[in-house]
């Protein structure tokens, strides 16, 4: 049975736009208590860092952002642009995008390895998405996409 979606009102969409949180996202609390489980401590959201990575693993010099496809515009099928306001849309994604790659320039020229972990990787394999980047935390690779 096909679900019908709602036409959402302005005031609908504000509301919903307000609920989404940047921290402490379910995809984020999954990596972290892996990590934890696997005997990895870490700080979280350190704000004095570029970006202020979801993880700071002290011991192996490693951060690692746990990002939502749509929000950082992956290009898996979680990824879309809104239809309502495409120029807001647009220029923010773009932003995003700008931004992120910016921030593990910064990252990588303050010697830190950066890790990024999609959403829809941790949603589709979870288990080989953390065996993975287990195995870069422990690695000497400089930077991997999950």
């Amino acid at each position: 049975m096909k679900r019908c979606r709602q036409k959402r009102t302005p005031m609908n969409r504000s509301q919903m736009m307000q609920a989404v949180h940047s921290e402490d996202t379910k995809p984020e609390i999954l990596v972290r208590r892996a990590l934890f489980k696997a005997g990895f401590r870490y700080k979280l959201h350190r704000h004095d860092l570029p970006g202020s990575p979801d993880l700071f693993i002290l011991k192996y010099g490693v951060v690692v952002f746990v990002n939502g496809c749509f929000w950082h515009q992956h290009g898996c099928k979680f990824t879309s642009r809104p239809k309502s306001n495409p120029e807001f849309w647009n220029a923010k994604f773009d932003n995003n995008i700008v931004r992120d790659i910016k921030t593990n320039w910064e990252l990588s020229l303050q010697g830190y390895r950066v890790a990024t972990v999609w959403e829809c990787s941790i949603k589709y394999d979870f288990d080989r998405s953390i065996e993975r980047l287990k195995a870069f935390i422990e690695s000497d690779e400089e930077t991997i996409e999950i």
